[in-house]
């Protein structure tokens, strides 16, 4: 027999060869490369006529972040004070004048103002509440395809390949009239361009369906995603 395309001259130079050389040549050529691809999520966007009106003629308005963020899992046991920070400093980029969100909370505690928008704009001198809803960065992904080093679609049998991706929902109320005025949805969806599973990132397919994700979004990608998020949003209330 001929390996790896040997001929019959090729052969006859390398018959003095110790045959554990031989044996190395004869090895069948690999590849490992597993390629996983998850299709893009497209965000869900609602901006109210009322918000697009008022912004035409204030482009710049004084806003406060409200922290209401459900928790959940990730949250409850970690302070992500800093993706808050991330936030109001991209606001602030975009040229939006930003309250402090202590002292309007503070205000929104006081009885005189607690039911009373018009006071509460007048105390806060602020426009707009940027209210973040909902964040969780532990939304699972899974398949059991991939893509070979040739292109090739395949399947496994044995493991699923699972990642981690995000999502940041922010509200918009105007204060004067204490009217919603805009609800976003924004996600991070992983592998949308390709990720490597040769050796990483599989779980066993017969675990359970409730089981939890063995991975949340990293803090660098986590920040990466809310800077994003919170420019789209800007751009989605200017349009």
């Amino acid at each position: 027999m001929f390996c790896n395309g040997l001929n019959l001259y090729t052969m006859k130079k390398y018959l003095l060869l110790p045959l554990t050389l031989l044996i190395i040549n004869c090895k069948p050529l690999q590849t490992s490369e597993r390629i996983v691809k998850f299709t893009n999520k497209p965000d869900e966007i609602t901006t109210t006529e009322n918000l697009k009106k008022y912004l035409d003629g204030n482009p710049n308005p004084k806003i406060v972040l409200r922290t209401s963020a459900k928790k959940n899992e990730v949250t409850e046991t970690e302070n992500i004070n800093y993706l808050y920070n991330v936030i109001e400093s991209e606001l602030l980029k975009n040229e939006f004048v930003v309250r402090d969100r202590q002292l309007f909370e503070k205000i929104l505690a006081d009885s005189d103002t607690n039911n009373n928008y018009k006071k509460l704009k007048e105390k806060s001198d602020t426009d707009l509440i940027i209210e973040l809803t909902n964040l969780d960065r532990s939304i699972k992904y899974q398949t059991n395809k991939y893509y070979n080093s040739r292109g090739e679609e395949k399947t496994t049998s044995i493991n699923n390949y699972v990642f981690a991706g995000a999502t940041i929902e922010f509200k918009i109320i105007m204060i004067d009239s204490n009217q919603f005025a805009g609800i976003y949805k924004f996600n991070y969806v992983p592998c949308v361009d390709g990720c490597d599973v040769s050796k990483q990132n599989y779980n066993n397919k017969n675990e359970s369906d409730n089981s939890k994700p063995y991975e949340i979004v990293d803090k660098n990608t986590l920040v990466d995603f809310v800077k994003i998020a919170t420019n789209k949003l800007v751009i989605e209330m200017r349009k």
